[in-house]
């Protein structure tokens, strides 16, 4: 069905405007409405009467910046197959999906939201490229979790039995097969592909149309999405081991790494809008690291806090800054390339 201008144009300001109303209201609803607000603003504001804590969260918002320009970079990489943008360009679509993310189921918006934004590829084969780039900072949230999982037990659960021991170690060796398997997947290594290819039926179109856009990709570049990948996690791990800190929780950096792996690789599990993601980030946070401190009530409001800031910094802010680029969506187009 044909639509007019005039028709495209007003239902792409409308829903824009939708868009932007949800968004502050979810942030509104998650940040200042929340039942633990008063808590964290209390500690906060203790807090910020310590330099070394201004310091550290200058440097947390400082790397907010970087986190996200990767994530851009890592997008440009991909869709750069299909249409030409600038990094600046694919900065602007990531805050505008992270925008569009805040409401959605599993945050499903954000990959919406960035392609709403290009003007010529084919929307089809942008969700794909930009899916496998979801794909890969799972797999490295996955893989880390996995190696944290080796020191985790151990340490936190331990074994009283012989079995507890041996079921420990065919745990451990099905997820490292299942996270080598994945990765040799996403990398398209020869051994894997092939196989894989053969139980594909011709009749399964959306999967041989994944297939086809995803064999275009060289595999120089999806080792360096695979790297950039794993430079965000280090980052935004960082970002969460220095507002442990600046709240007073000193742990080893390495021993926090482990708890802070565990708590992401839980959270990549369960199925979550980012309204709820708060309250459950915080939840699984206050499971995993208050196991340092062996559960006691102080560090619990501390790693709450450190969780309810690190969300603010990394999804909230970068969401009203998604509000000054929402003009550029468009859900209308006039017409759909085909060409890959």
């Amino acid at each position: 069905m044909k639509i007019n201008a005039k028709l495209r144009k007003t239902l792409n300001t409308l829903s824009r405007i939708i868009i932007v109303a949800m968004a502050c209201w979810f942030i509104y609803r998650q940040v200042f409405a929340s039942g633990d607000y008063a808590l964290f603003k209390q500690q906060f504001g203790d807090s910020l009467q310590s330099a070394e804590f201004l310091l550290m969260l200058i440097l947390v918002i400082l790397l907010m910046p970087l986190n996200w320009a990767l994530e851009a970079a890592k997008w440009k990489l991909l869709i750069n197959y299909i249409e030409d943008i600038s990094l600046s360009d694919a900065l602007k679509s990531v805050f505008t999906g992270i925008t569009f993310s805040l409401f959605t189921p599993n945050r499903v918006g954000d990959f919406l939201g960035r392609i709403f934004t290009l003007k010529k590829a084919n929307r089809i084969k942008s969700a794909l490229l930009t899916i496998a780039g979801s794909i890969s900072q799972l797999l490295v949230t996955l893989a880390a979790g996995i190696v944290a999982m080796l020191f985790f037990i151990p340490q936190y659960i331990g074994f009283s039995e012989t079995w507890q021991l041996y079921l420990y170690i065919g745990l451990i060796i099905i997820l490292l097969f299942l996270g080598t398997l994945m990765i040799m997947m996403f990398l398209r290594a020869p051994v894997i592909t092939r196989q894989l290819y053969k139980l594909v039926k011709p009749k399964w179109r959306r999967i041989n149309l994944y297939i086809i856009v995803i064999e275009r990709i060289r595999r120089r570049t999806l080792v360096n999405i695979l790297l950039l990948s794993t430079l965000r996690y280090l980052i935004f791990s960082g970002q969460f081991y220095l507002l442990l800190n600046a709240f007073g929780l000193h742990i080893p950096y390495f021993q926090a790494l482990m708890l802070i792996s565990m708590t992401y690789f839980v959270m990549a599990a369960i199925p979550t809008i980012a309204l709820a993601d708060l309250g459950i980030r915080g939840s699984v946070s206050i499971y995993f690291i208050g196991m340092f401190f062996s559960g006691s009530i102080a560090s619990s409001t501390a790693i709450l806090s450190a969780s309810t800031l690190i969300w603010t910094i990394n999804l909230a802010i970068p969401a009203l800054l998604g509000i000054f680029f929402i003009h550029r969506l468009s859900f209308i187009k006039k017409n759909e390339p085909n060409d890959l």
